[in-house]
């Protein structure tokens, strides 16, 4: 067997490019090549086809390629020379110098030893300082966070080496490695028996065919695979391996579905397992289907959700379930999908625990007022607390679902059966707000609450706080809005970069009297500082 037949499926690296390999053998015209697949696509030329002749396949189209086998194919190194080179340096190749005197001063035997110059063990390099180099190593038993990213780390190394350098690590990134199987990170997990924060960004697997009976993932509570293609199949293969599993991060890995490609008899089942998850990121993938989302709905201590950059059109409360569906999801990234319609906003109302909600970028928001848009959500789902960034406090609450209400029946010839069918608070809001009255006034006063929310302010710059004004503008500003956004829009209408403004706000009470307030968190909203209108806020520039 050649040498380039160990590297099959195995991952390499070419400069600061990573592939995984897919086909080793002969090519005509003449001569064996390495087939790749390119972590780059752009690197790629085709997807294993050549002249009509598939030799391999690609997981992204077009991102194959042949190359000749060459010394620049670096196949990784251990895990452990990888992290004395990180975390010792270049102390370990410092050269001895030639000087008689200083040679008396040190110990041949502590402080001299022998290298092989880049793993050529026909060429030696003397080091001096090896005992100082052997101290440091001592203390990578100390560290308890390690970054080992883009290492070219491919193996555990020799049994045991991990355990005896560093045993105490709890939060381990092997991201963007040269991993290319589950066994290996195995090997090196069981090393690190205080593991508990595990990131494999970007690696490439081996799929998994069996549930292995792997040992080294027992106390992981949070593991990252971003961006390595893993499939849900792969994922329920692995669980069991998982007992004590808080936080699973799988985005960007274009997953369509959470069903079982290989147990059709499941797909129609809730997932099981996963105990003690509390935070599942499944982002920029491609689910297209809230029920694949439901799935999850009976996972006893699931608590935090992100389904941002999907392809979800709309969301249904699973019927019979009651309120035992989701029975602890509080935060809830629905951002960036095909939304369609406010009913799936009425659904959301129906998830028991539900305090934060993040549903930009949505078809059902395309056609209304950002403003209205926002209010109407808060008043259509009761238990939220914040909604896309921003506190909602009781005030917000009571000023939102009476706007609601008041819209519910801008129609005025909808019967009230109608209204409750299309709005299920409906019902529930007149018995709090008392019923609206169905005629123009009272659709005037719907937008009014709106116009009520507007904050009338005056802003100056001024070169000080009793300087004459630089530049003065009247403006109507929503007390929901943050500090950070009033900076840019502040930045837009005087010039003055948000880094350089320096906010202060001059309140007028209701006596007469007039307070100064230093509006300085830029996440605090407008209304946190008491300003009201008819206030002014003063501008002063840093440098």
């Amino acid at each position: 067997m050649s040498i380039t037949q160990n590297l099959l499926n195995k991952r390499i690296q070419i400069e600061d490019q990573i592939a995984t390999v897919r086909y080793i053998g002969p090519v005509p015209p003449k001569g064996e090549w390495i087939g790749l697949e390119w972590d780059n696509v752009s690197r790629g030329k085709h997807d294993g086809v050549h002249d009509d002749v598939r030799y391999f396949t690609c997981s992204v189209p077009n991102s194959g390629s042949f190359i000749r086998y060459s010394s620049k194919i670096n196949t990784g190194r251990s895990f452990v020379s990888a992290l004395i080179d990180k975390y010792i340096g270049d102390e370990a190749g410092k050269k001895k110098h030639k000087n008689e005197n200083e040679e008396e001063q040190y110990d041949a035997q502590k402080d001299l030893d022998t290298l092989y110059w880049a793993g050529n063990t026909k060429i030696e390099v003397e080091i001096l300082g090896f005992e100082k180099i052997r101290r440091k190593q001592r203390h990578l038993d100390r560290l308890l966070e390690v970054g080992l990213s883009f290492e070219q780390i491919s193996s555990a190394g020799k049994p045991g080496e991990i355990e005896a350098t560093c045993p105490n690590i709890i939060d381990l990134n092997l991201s963007k490695n040269l991993l290319s199987d589950w066994e290996t990170v195995d090997s090196i997990c069981q090393q690190l028996k205080k593991l508990e924060v595990l990131r494999l960004n970007y690696n490439r697997f081996q799929a998994l065919e069996t549930t292995p009976k792997f040992t080294g993932f027992s106390n992981l509570k949070n593991l990252s695979l971003n961006y390595t293609r893993i499939t849900w199949d792969q994922v329920v293969l692995f669980e069991p391996c998982l007992p004590n599993l808080e936080n699973l991060q799988l985005g960007f890995n274009n997953i369509k579905t959470l069903s079982s490609e290989n147990n059709q008899e499941a797909n129609n089942k809730k997932v099981k397992g996963f105990l003690k998850l509390k935070i599942l990121n499944l982002e920029s993938n491609a689910i297209n289907m809230w029920d694949e989302i439901a799935r999850f709905s009976e996972l006893p201590n699931f608590e935090i959700l992100f389904i941002n950059n999907n392809l979800i059109d709309q969301i249904s409360y699973q019927k019979g379930e009651e309120g035992k569906g989701f029975p602890k999801l509080r935060y809830l990234n629905i951002s960036e999908n095909k939304i369609s319609d406010w009913n799936s906003i009425n659904e959301l109302n129906k998830f028991p625990s539900l305090q934060e909600l993040r549903i930009k970028k949505n078809a059902f928001l395309e056609d209304e007022k950002p403003d209205e848009a926002h209010v109407s959500i808060i008043g259509r789902v009761k238990g939220l607390k914040m909604l896309n960034g921003s506190i909602i406090s009781s005030g917000n609450r009571v000023d939102a679902e009476r706007f609601y209400l008041r819209m519910c029946v801008k129609d005025l010839k909808k019967p009230t059966e109608e209204i409750e069918k299309e709005n299920p608070r409906f019902k529930e809001l007149c018995e709090i707000h008392g019923t609206p009255v169905a005629d123009e006034i009272s659709v005037k006063a719907a937008s009014g609450i709106l116009k009520d929310r507007l904050l009338a302010l005056t802003i100056t710059h001024r070169p000080s706080l009793e300087g004459e004004p630089i530049k003065k503008v009247s403006k109507k500003l929503l007390g929901t809005m943050e500090i950070r956004n009033l900076k840019n829009l502040l930045q837009k209408l005087f010039g003055i970069p948000s880094s350089q403004q320096h906010l202060i706000g001059i309140i007028n009470s209701q006596v007469g009297n007039v307070s100064q307030v230093e509006i300085k968190d830029n996440l605090r909203q407008l209304s946190y500082y008491d300003i009201s209108s008819g206030d002014e806020i003063i501008i002063l520039t840093t440098a």
